[in-house]
This record gives structure tokens, sequence and C-alpha cells, in this order.
């Protein structure tokens, strides 16, 4: 009996030896974990897109950040109505208000909201923020 315990008792400490073992081998193998984040976002734009001509279409969306509408011009035809989707990506609330058509809207940072416009039959329309204007947050429906 002293002897099967002794045996029990080799195998066990060998095993555990066994273990430490492997487990020290492959912590030093293991290559030192990198951190390499990836971007899961575009870049912020710093400025407007360039002016869009959206003659023909029916629907468009505008991006508004921290202080610029993007794009900032939309060309068009003369009367032509378009419905517009004006999607929030800045940290600021904003507005896209045209007066002359009674649209006013509000948008909070992460929002949209759509309205519909027309064109002029000549010339341009001014779109703005109220809250940013002073600071130049302003566009223009242009017909063709």
């Amino acid at each position: 009996m002293r002897n099967r315990t002794l045996l029990v008792a080799v195998v066990l400490a060998l095993g555990l030896l066994a273990t430490g073992c492997t487990a020290a081998s492959s912590s030093a193998a293991a290559p030192p974990a990198t951190s390499s984040a990836t971007p899961t976002t575009s870049p912020i734009p710093t400025s407007p897109a360039p002016a869009a001509n959206v003659a023909g279409r029916s629907s468009f969306t505008i991006d508004t950040y921290d202080d610029f509408f993007s794009p900032d011009t939309l060309t068009g035809s003369a009367n032509q109505k378009l419905t517009l989707t004006i999607d929030n990506k800045g940290t600021a609330a904003h507005t896209f208000t045209i007066q002359n058509e009674d649209v006013d809207v509000t948008l909070m940072p992460g929002t949209s909201q759509t309205v519909t416009v027309t064109f002029p039959k000549s010339g341009s329309t001014q779109f703005v923020c109220r809250f940013h204007e002073s600071m130049g947050m302003v566009g223009q429906l242009q017909a063709q």
C-alpha cells in the first residue's frame, strides 16, 4: 500500500511539473499583445463637400457639421421640388432654416429631419443654421 501511495504521489508531482513547464514555455513563446486600433468611422471633414447637382432627383441628403452644411450648395432646376434629409453629424444642435419657404427644423446631435424644398425660378435661395449663421453656417439652393 505504501508503494502505491508513493507511486500516486510521484505521478501527481510529475503531472504538476509538466503543467508548470508547459505554461511557462507557452507564455514565454507568446508574442506580446499589440494594440492597433482600427478606426470605425470616417474622419470628420473640416469643410463642405463640393456643390451637388441634384437636377432631376427627388431626394438628397445634406450633412451638418460644426459649423457648416455639406454640401453647402445644391444646384437644381427652376421650381424643382426636392425632399432633403438633413443629418446632424456634429456635436452641437443645428437648424435647417429657409425663411421664405417656412422651413425651420432643429436637429440635435446624431439626429436627422426630412423637409421638402422648392428651388427658385431663377437665382438662389439661402438656407441657414439660425444658431450658427453668424459663424458662416449658410448654404444655397441655386437654380440652373
